[in-house]
Parts: C-alpha cells; sequence; structure tokens
C-alpha cells in the first residue's frame, strides 16, 4: 500500500503504478477473505549492514509480517515480487504454507516452463520437489503463467474453467490487499475530503 505524502521523509518513496505516486510504502498481511489487516509495518528502505549469507528483501519481508502466525499452518499468497524457493522453504520451517506467481527470470524455473510457441494452450507443466511444486499453465499462444506453491501435490485441473485447480485457489486469495487498499481509498479520514451529505443531519 501506498500513503499519499508530500512532505519531506527520508523514506518517501516513488511509486508510477499509484493514484498518488508519492507516498509512504507499507507493507500489509491481510485475510483474503474479509480484508482484514492483520499487521503492517512502513518501508523505510534497504536495510544495511547486512551479512553475505543475509535472505533475501522480500523473504524478510513475509517472514517480519507472518511473525504472529508462525506455527498455525495457514496458507500465505503473493505476487512475484515475493516468491522465491528461499521462502517457501523458510515458511515451512514456520508451519506455513505458500502461493505465489514468479518470475520467468528466476533461476528456480527451468527452461522447459518459460513461454514457447511449441507450448499447446490450456496445457500444463509440473516439477515437483518434496514439498514444493512448480506449475505452468499456457492460458494462451507464446503465454504461460508460473506458479511455486508449497501445497496441492497434484496436477489436478478445473474441470469448468480448465485451469489447473491451485490457480482458481491463487485468484481466489490474491487480493486481500489490493481490496484493503480500495477501501481505505474509499472511506478516507483525511480532513481535507468533502463531508458527505446525510438525510438525518447537516454533515457526516
Amino acid at each position: 500500500m501506498l500513503v499519499p505524502s508530500r512532505g519531506r521523509c527520508l523514506f518517501r518513496i516513488y511509486m508510477k503504478s499509484k493514484p498518488a505516486k508519492y507516498g509512504l510504502k507499507i507493507m500489509c498481511l491481510c485475510n483474503a477473505k474479509t480484508h482484514y489487516l492483520f499487521n503492517a509495518f512502513i518501508y523505510s528502505g534497504r536495510e544495511r549492514d547486512l551479512p553475505a549469507n543475509a535472505t533475501l528483501i522480500p523473504t524478510r519481508t513475509v517472514m517480519k509480517l507472518a511473525e504472529p502466525i508462525y506455527g498455525t499452518n495457514r496458507n500465505i499468497t503473493g505476487d512475484n515480487w515475493f516468491s522465491s524457493i528461499e521462502l517457501i522453504e523458510a515458511l515451512i520451517e514456520k508451519n506455513l504454507i505458500y502461493v505465489g506467481t514468479i518470475r520467468k527470470n528466476k533461476k528456480e524455473i527451468p527452461p522447459q516452463f518459460l513461454p514457447h510457441r511449441s507450448r499447446v494452450v490450456l496445457s500444463s507443466l509440473y516439477g515437483f520437489q518434496r514439498n514444493k511444486t512448480l506449475l505452468s499453465f499456457v492460458p494462451k499462444k507464446n503465454v504461460s503463467n508460473s506458479l511455486v506453491f508449497s501445497m496441492h501435490h497434484a496436477p489436478v485441473t478445473n474441470s469448468e474453467t480448465k485451469k489447473p485447480e491451485i490457480i482458481d485457489f491463487y485468484d481466489s486469495t490474491k487480493g486481500g490487499v489490493d481490496a484493503l487498499d480500495q477501501k481505505c481509498a474509499a472511506y478516507s479520514v483525511n480532513s481535507s475530503h468533502q463531508p458527505s451529505k446525510c438525510l438525518h443531519c447537516r454533515s457526516i
């Protein structure tokens, strides 16, 4: 989430994909169904003086957010900025499972899982390794969607959508933070917003 801000701040950032562009970046963990904010922290920039073997920034981010639910066997769904084998292995140690899209330039993805004109539309390719699974699905010609997860270790396809079951699960659980962001924008407490009118009172 990006909280709009134009004030002087050492960790104010620019995000071209957001309407406000400038503000404070907040990393959030939300409930996928209720969109309830469960944990969050302000991203204040890259950490300094980290050891050479330190985990990746996305991995540290997820692990910090997930601390209150360690050992609960819950699922965490994330986008391709967060996803990695390193993260999945770290979450497994804390009795948590993970589902997320993964960037195609990750070293964990074999060449066979990348987009290619020879791959058939609606076909799926699975890679299994103990408690981790890699999936590459072809929704249309020359395009493939890659996911990595630590659940659903079987090639199960939804007979209605023709998609792998795990993609339907990902689609149903990926929007928690976006939905919360939308609610915060629609129901802002910013004093600069115009008060809404009510039939029973002058203003609220």
